[in-house]
């Protein structure tokens, strides 16, 4: 009775923020900001028609490390990681919830439960490579999840995370057509994602056979060291020929989890990403012992995580999400700031002063997005040295002044959360 008087007045406190003037109050939350999402052509947009980019994790198969499937974890991912869209991978097989339905629902119900109170969105993830072959058990699935949640903007509809080498159009779609069928018979606006065949690669396959459905998007997923240029490449026609992308899934380092972290590769896809407005999670909120996990073994399943808890992938992406998300969550009121421990060390240039040319060292105590700007003494940028993923350790970079008058200059490090900047003389 409890649990029912709380979703009552959740949605009734929904429908009062939905209902009232956008323009009267400020948007509360990242689901406020957004609302209902739409696809038109290639992109997802906004209630009110602006482009909308969600940034964010996917929680590993609940079956398996579920343990991160609480209230708390969810929270910490939210205000300390500034995630907008949580992935919740269940899976049907495996010993997943078509062996263990209501053990698995539990833990699916703690998380949209949660992402909902937090206004962020959530992403119900059918986490199979075989869906096609459950689809009565999907269609049950989903109706489920439907009824109990489909008149939450927060609620977002993966209803086959990868596809096999199968067929598209003799498999995929009529799967896909049905299953989105039956959703809409209870949520008619949703936003409903579809996986596209060979591990969601093959993103072209909707240009001439989309799902019969006019919210729905289709998932791309990459893993940085293994899936470069070619795939982008894909994606990039993809896109031209009107299908919009959502990446659900991606790792920033071998399509295996493990191996060594591709960062060059991992700043030409969230460039991509960027350039074209497509949302993302990144695999995975765990402590496997593998690259791909952002946690380090026996990490807390209520988040308050120590820099030393995170993986070297963990490390990297908490960084870029706290960056990207910046600038959309400048719309929704703040809280107060935390103090966040010093990640870099600035080392003063040698020679000072110099002529002509100088060497500029830094250290990094984890992996982090860097700038470093070269500014004059009116503090117009002369020069940037720096901008994109470095690893942890130290680093250097020569600043040439050939073309540029005697007197003081700034440099200046930046990081997501913190910045150092000191002064160099040139004398010609």
């Amino acid at each position: 009775m409890i649990v029912y008087f709380n979703r009552a007045l959740r949605t009734f406190v929904l429908l009062i923020l939905l209902l009232s003037s956008p323009a009267a109050r400020s948007a509360e939350t990242i689901v406020e900001l957004y609302g209902n999402l739409q696809v038109n052509g290639n992109q997802i947009l906004g209630q009110h028609g602006e482009p909308a980019m969600l940034r964010g994790m996917s929680l590993f198969w609940s079956q398996w490390i579920g343990k991160y499937y609480t209230e708390e974890c969810i929270e910490w991912l939210k205000d300390d990681w500034n995630c907008t869209v949580i992935r919740a991978a269940v899976a049907p097989e495996y010993g997943g919830y078509l062996e263990n339905p209501e053990a698995e629902w539990a833990k699916l119900e703690t998380v949209v439960e949660a992402c909902i109170d937090l206004g962020i969105y959530v992403l119900v993830d059918w986490h199979s490579h075989n869906a096609h072959e459950y689809t009565e058990e999907s269609i049950a699935f989903f109706t489920r999840v439907a009824e109990e949640y489909g008149d939450y903007p927060n609620v977002i509809y993966e209803i086959y995370n990868e596809p096999l080498q199968i067929s598209w159009v003799n498999l995929v779609k009529p799967y896909a057509d049905t299953v989105a069928a039956a959703i809409r018979q209870i949520d008619p606006d949703n936003l409903i994602l579809v996986g596209t065949t060979t591990w969601s690669q093959d993103v072209t396959a909707p240009i001439n056979y989309p799902v019969n459905d006019n919210n729905v998007a289709y998932t791309l997923h990459f893993y940085a060291a293994t899936h470069t240029q070619w795939l982008r490449t894909r994606a990039q026609t993809a896109l031209n020929g009107g299908v919009p992308l959502f990446v659900s899934e991606f790792g920033t380092c071998e399509s295996s989890g493990d191996g060594a972290i591709n960062y060059d590769e991992t700043t030409a896809w969230m460039q991509f990403m960027e350039d074209h407005h497509i949302s993302w999670c990144n695999w995975s909120v765990a402590d496997k012992d593998e690259t791909s996990a952002a946690l380090k073994s026996g990490a807390s399943a209520e988040g308050g995580w120590p820099d030393d808890a995170l993986s070297e992938s963990g490390a990297l992406i908490r960084s870029l999400l706290r960056q990207y998300n910046e600038t959309v969550l400048s719309h929704v009121p703040e809280k107060s700031p935390v103090q966040q421990p010093k990640t870099i060390q600035l080392m003063q240039n040698y020679p000072n002063p110099f002529n002509a040319t100088t060497r500029i060292q830094f250290n990094l105590s984890s992996p982090e997005w860097v700038t470093l700007d070269v500014f004059d003494v009116a503090g117009q940028r002369v020069s940037t040295l720096v901008d994109g993923l470095l690893q942890q350790g130290s680093h250097s970079a020569c600043f040439n002044g050939d073309d540029l008058a005697s007197g003081v200059y700034r440099y200046r490090l930046a990081t997501p959360l913190v910045c150092d900047m000191k002064s160099m003389v040139l004398m010609k």
